[in-house]
């Protein structure tokens, strides 16, 4: 999607870029720059095909809206990493990263708070593109928060953004992850259903009193909403470029993690939602 994008180059609008694709013109990478002029500078355009080829996803999210981010996900599906993180409370002001989870090619990895949360800047330094929900407003703030003291607050400057809360919000769906998950049918259904940020909060607690089963609960719970992340980026891919009057591929797929050779306590899943 995005060598059919022009939104990306300075001074074209989405109203400009609909124009473009309705006169005939739907790329932008194998054209000759003088059928391209009347629209691309041609030092913009030798810009574009540079970070194409260099793999800079970051170059091209600093020219997108956040809702419309989405058209990264295709081209750096593979070089990208899903992220969720847990806190002791809602501000980075008087809270702290109790851990981070992340799904790539690799799979999956939980970053613990007082274990390996230290690793998460070099484990994410590879990756061009970092898919979350909501991670705009609270993910990575809090991150950047985090490492900030160790000098590393920059841990995601090398890579471009995509907010699924605004991709998925375009596409007509609104709330938070666990509402549309449910909407769209997208997750498994398990004990982990009932559970919160709250509960997360207390899970915590818990295992750092020496709650058996505790961390190993926390990680899974963080683990399906992470796994959900691919599935949701796909339907929103799908459905905005539906809307558009070129035709696209669908998403490819990948088959990124399965949840469920992930252990939990479920005694201490009932203990802590009982009543619900």
């Amino acid at each position: 999607m995005i060598e059919n994008s022009f939104v990306i180059f300075p001074g074209i609008r989405h109203s400009d870029e609909r124009h473009i694709w309705e006169s005939g013109v739907t790329d932008w990478t194998d054209r000759p720059a003088s059928s391209l002029e009347q629209w691309v500078a041609e030092p913009d355009l030798n810009a574009g095909r540079a970070a194409l080829k260099n793999r800079d996803a970051r170059h091209f999210a600093n020219s997108l809206l956040g809702s419309d981010r989405w058209r990264l996900y295709q081209e750096f599906i593979d070089d990208s990493a899903f992220l969720d993180i847990e806190t002791t409370g809602l501000s980075p002001g008087d809270s702290v990263v109790t851990m981070v989870g992340v799904l790539d090619r690799t799979g999956f990895t939980a970053y613990i708070r007082g274990k390996n949360l230290a690793e998460l800047p070099g484990a994410i330094s590879k990756n061009k593109l970092i898919v979350t929900f909501n991670g705009a407003s609270f993910d990575l703030p809090f991150l950047k928060s985090e490492f900030r003291t160790t000098g590393q607050d920059d841990l995601f400057d090398h890579a471009a953004h995509l907010d699924l809360r605004y991709a998925m919000r375009k596409a007509g769906y609104t709330g938070g992850l666990k509402r549309i998950e449910q909407m769209l049918g997208v997750g498994r259904e398990t004990a982990l259903s009932k559970l919160s940020g709250r509960d997360a909060i207390t899970l915590w607690r818990m295992a750092d009193e020496g709650e058996k089963g505790a961390m190993e609960t926390l990680i899974r719970y963080n683990a399906e909403d992470v796994a959900s992340l691919p599935a949701l980026a796909s339907i929103a891919y799908d459905e905005l470029s539906a809307n558009l009057p070129i035709t696209l591929p669908p998403a490819q797929k990948r088959h990124w993690v399965d949840t469920d050779t992930l252990p939990f306590d479920a005694e201490l899943v009932n203990y802590i939602t009982r009543g619900r």
